[in-house]
């Protein structure tokens, strides 16, 4: 692996949170190759159809609330023109609810298989692995106990409950995910290394 090639990869991770943070349809394209795939807690799609349902999130953004991912440095392993990079993410995001305000926090690795084609590195295949969330009231004081009464978390692993219910208020299903220390996790990793290798 070359100092350029992790430099080059490194640079498409920060470009897609960049671009998906601000709304950067084209930019964000630009991190995938057109027959990539993403798998994450809402979509486990193509990478055209995450944009199309990031654009239609977008659209439909209230007032107030906003999102950003922010990545650590990724471990990047590099075999000719494939590579496997893991980096962990933090998730931030700001919702209204039921005229509340709360601060989500989730944590998670993304899994990313790249390839180097025509000359450029690009994601084919993006999962997250998630490890763990949390919610917090902007103003404490103005959230009646009835609301945390109501909330009902049973559904949601432990690892991304908080980002279930979130998800669920927006009309949005909480799809099987991977989840740290698992089995998945494993497999998937296993993946990964045999994809590079082959």
């Amino acid at each position: 692996m070359s100092p350029q090639d992790e430099h080059e990869i490194a640079r498409v991770l920060m470009a897609w949170g960049h671009a998906r943070d601000s709304d950067d349809w084209d930019a964000l394209a630009e991190c995938f190759h057109g027959d990539a795939t993403i798998h994450i807690s809402w979509i486990s799609d193509t990478a055209k159809a995450f944009i199309a349902g990031s654009k239609a999130m977008a659209a439909n953004r209230k007032p107030g609330s906003h999102m950003k991912h922010a990545f650590a440095g990724p471990l990047v392993t590099v075999n000719g023109d494939r590579a496997f990079s893991r980096c962990h993410v933090t998730l931030s995001a700001r919702a209204i609810i039921d005229d509340l305000e709360f601060d989500f926090l989730s944590l998670f690795r993304f899994f990313d298989l790249f390839e180097k084609r025509d000359g450029t590195w690009r994601i084919l295949k993006r999962t997250a692995v998630y490890e763990k969330d949390r919610m917090d009231p902007v103003h404490p004081h103005l959230v009646p106990a009835s609301f945390y009464e109501a909330m009902d978390l049973s559904a949601f692993p432990p690892e991304l409950r908080f980002l279930g219910f979130f998800l669920a208020g927006g009309g949005r299903e909480l799809l099987p995910v991977p989840t740290v220390y698992s089995a998945e996790e494993e497999a998937l990793h296993r993946e990964c290394l045999d994809w590079i290798a082959a």
